[in-house]
């Protein structure tokens, strides 16, 4: 089969449906022609990856700067409906963020199946009015889309109550674990909290921040690493220059995931405290390594429901509460039996493979090319 994949985000840029994606056509490559339209400067490409990338830069500007964000979906929606629309796929498969590509892809190339992958899912945004919007561009992708695939279960029934989905046309295949954390041991410093992820204001960095503050008056040599990059990228920086204990590094490219494992086999607890995860790639990644995670209990995060059970690999707190966070810092901290207990049920947590998810979505593929 020939195969399109369409993905705003794509390594080096780090992002959790960028990294499913690459690890999608990093299998699939070996017995399909695989081609990846994302956004970024062509000296990002890596060497021998088995599959083409075309990347589009986004420093064009079709639209004035104030709206800069409009601009980077709008300039790769046109870029991918340009490319596609004189070659020839028997498969498009779409992250459904940020929408507006779906319908490029449609527009070009309205006979081919198109897979809709909702990487992202309710409410899509923390901002009140983009999540609004968002809801109305949803609701024609779900019903134009060929095929639905969810990351979770808990996507997938927000999905279905939402959209009115059929169970015939959604799957939920969830992403998958490195062999290199599953293999990794853990050497943790006692007091050294990890965060991974982008830098965005729905990650809800503020909350961990003021939490580490009140741990850190407890615990003098408490450390708190953030991984990632974004929006607050700038400001976290400049948070840590004022607060002891704090450190900020960029993210881990894929081709270097020994680095980000070496921060984790080092860490004592992973924390987040995300208003909305549709799975939670970096939680299920520490867990696997058998690092213990503390999350908060906001209504439409995956992870509290599906990777992490309370007092089992973990530890689920109120959200929007600071001190609840530092409370479970400091309930692992002087409870190192339960600590144990909670890291030995992690490591055991997930062992689903990026082989068996490339698997289960060429099945869909092929269901999809059979029926075209």
């Amino acid at each position: 089969m020939r195969i399109a994949i369409v993905v705003e985000r794509f390594p080096p840029d780090i992002g959790g449906s960028g990294t499913r994606y690459y690890k999608i056509a990093e299998h699939l490559s070996k017995k399909h022609a695989i081609d990846v339209f994302t956004l970024g400067k062509p000296s990002d490409n890596y060497e021998k990856c088995g599959f083409n990338v075309y990347r589009f830069n986004s420093d064009t500007r079709i639209l004035p700067s104030p709206l800069n964000k409009l601009n980077r979906v709008t300039f790769f929606s046109s870029s991918v409906f340009l490319k596609l629309f004189s070659r020839s796929y028997d498969i498009i498969d779409v992250d459904v963020w940020p929408f507006i590509p779906f319908f490029a892809v449609k527009a070009a190339k309205p006979e081919v199946p198109v897979v809709v992958s909702w990487n992202s899912v309710w409410p899509f945004a923390y901002n009140k009015i983009v999540s609004r919007i968002c809801e109305a561009l949803a609701y024609p992708v779900s019903k134009i889309g060929n095929y639905h695939v969810a990351v979770s279960n808990f996507a997938k029934k927000i999905l279905q109550e939402k959209f009115k989905i059929s169970k015939e046309k959604i799957r939920v295949i969830p992403n998958g674990i490195d062999k290199e954390f599953l293999e990794a041991k853990l050497e943790p410093q006692f007091g050294r909290i990890v965060y991974v992820g982008r830098l965005e204001p729905q990650k809800r960095l503020d909350l961990l921040l003021a939490a580490f503050k009140l741990f850190k008056k407890k615990v003098n040599n408490a450390e708190l690493h953030i991984i990632g990059f974004g929006p607050l990228y700038t400001r976290l920086i400049n948070e840590s220059e004022k607060t002891g204990g704090i450190y900020i590094h960029k993210p881990v490219p894929q081709k270097e995931r020994r680095q980000l494992i070496s921060y984790l086999k080092n860490a004592w607890v992973f924390v987040s405290a995300s208003e909305f995860e549709s799975y939670g790639l970096s939680i299920a990644e520490a867990l696997s390594m058998g690092l213990p995670a503390i999350l908060t209990n906001a209504p439409y995060n995956a992870a509290t429901k599906e990777i992490v059970s309370h007092n089992y690999n973990g530890l689920i707190v109120d959200h929007g509460k600071p001190e609840a966070i530092c409370k479970a810092f400091e309930k692992l901290y002087q409870n190192l039996e339960l600590w144990r207990q909670l890291s030995n049920n992690a490591r055991q947590s997930l062992r689903f493979s990026w082989s068996d998810v490339a698997k289960e979505v060429e099945e869909v593929y092929k269901i999809l090319k059979k029926t075209d």
